[in-house]
């Protein structure tokens, strides 16, 4: 699957995931969105989730079926292990307080038992920093683009 970001020229940018058969499913997006997805992204590749976001789009969902009623409930094991992960690596960013594995794999494991979700794996130091690359290059290089210009990314990502 290829994954488009557009920064919007007469409002808020597109998200477009292109499949392997050439299907499509699109929206517009909160601003937040491109920054957020570059992150799962990269969790996703990094990890080799395939039952994630980007991994049921890939497989036929839609992007408006995640705004349906009820999609914790349905989702897969894998998408909320990756939205959990993706929201430790937004909290990063937003405090500027990196976490080594230790406090990260503690932190992961609470939010999912909360969520009365099994356990993910442990996380090492060296994942944290192969997600964090990824995300460090795919963010530069929204961050440069040029409003109405699309940032194409093949999921999963090979560098990976």
């Amino acid at each position: 699957m290829v994954i488009q970001w557009k920064k919007g020229r007469d409002g808020p940018p597109n998200l477009t995931c292109v499949r392997a058969d050439g299907t499509r499913t699109w929206r517009r997006v909160h601003p937040f969105f491109p920054t957020h997805d570059l992150v799962h992204c990269a969790v996703e590749s990094v990890f080799g989730l395939t039952q994630a976001f980007f991994g049921l789009v890939a497989s036929g969902w839609s992007l408006d079926d995640f705004d349906q009623r009820g999609p914790p409930a349905r989702l897969p094991n894998e998408a909320l292990w990756a939205e959990n992960m993706v929201g430790l690596f937004d909290l990063e960013r937003a405090t500027g307080h990196v976490m080594a594995a230790a406090e990260f794999n503690a932190a992961l494991a609470a939010s999912l038992s909360a969520q009365g979700r099994p356990p993910f794996r442990s996380v090492t130091d060296a994942d944290l920093a192969r997600v964090r690359a990824l995300v460090a290059d795919l963010r530069g290089r929204w961050q440069v683009m040029a409003v109405g210009d699309t940032l194409a990314i093949p999921f999963p990502m090979a560098a990976a």
